[in-house]
């Protein structure tokens, strides 16, 4: 469960590099967490990052990237139903990376 989640954040994390290539380098780290009623959550941030930059237009690229895999982003008022687990974006070879990205743009996410 672990491998597919970080891999999910991988594929998300891909589409956040190709969407915003001029920042500097950075990965996502997520606490996956499971409710009731509502499915995995993953709340996540921007981590490692080289050199300071407003992350904001990666937060909100990832959030559209998660919400098209079927994550949550927002768990506001819901019950946990097991302890999280912490997840970095897998590393992905350059055509894993394209596959990523070539499917975020067959959904509609292009924009």
């Amino acid at each position: 469960m672990r491998a597919e989640l970080s891999r999910d954040l991988g594929r998300v994390m891909a589409w956040c590099e190709h969407k915003h290539r001029d920042l500097p380098g950075y990965t996502l780290v997520a606490a996956v967490k499971f409710f009731e009623a509502v499915g995995i959550a993953m709340e996540f941030s921007v981590a490692e990052i080289e050199h300071p930059f407003d992350d904001t237009s990666v937060v909100k690229t990832a959030e559209r990237g998660l919400g098209a895999l079927g994550y949550f982003t927002s768990t506001a008022g819901a019950k946990w139903t097991s302890p999280g687990i912490v997840v970095f974006a897998a590393d992905m070879t350059a055509h894993e990376r394209l596959a990523a990205v070539r499917h975020f743009f067959d959904i509609g996410l292009s924009e």
